[in-house]
């Protein structure tokens, strides 16, 4: 009976986990792990079109910025590119429902 009571409560937290997570807008960091390029451009593509530019600023070699949705609806995986000061777009694709971190490398990318 004992473990009947405690799998009906792990349950029910984890339900209450999954509905918080899932109520939550895709969050996350973009890391410039590069050696020394610059980011100056993040875009995804949604509805047959590349978004807007998501970022005013530069993001120089080991800085980071925080980045938010604003939303939680639509696809987990959505194409996106980020674009280097002197060099063109890099084009990538993540399930952002289990992205926290993308790390843009001198070549190629990493999340977690």
């Amino acid at each position: 009976m004992r473990r009947f009571a405690f799998l009906a409560v792990f349950a029910a937290l984890a339900g209450a986990a999954v509905s918080a997570q899932a109520a939550d807008t895709y969050k996350f960091n973009l890391h410039n792990k590069s050696s020394e390029y610059v980011i100056n451009g993040f875009r995804t593509f949604e509805g047959g079109a590349w978004s807007k530019n998501w970022i005013d600023f530069k993001l120089k070699p080991g800085e980071s910025a925080e980045m938010d949705w604003g939303s939680n609806d639509g696809n987990c995986v959505v194409p996106f590119k980020v674009d280097w000061v002197g060099y063109e777009s890099e084009k990538f694709s993540v399930d952002w429902c289990k992205v926290k971190n993308i790390y843009m490398k001198d070549q190629g990318f990493s999340f977690d």
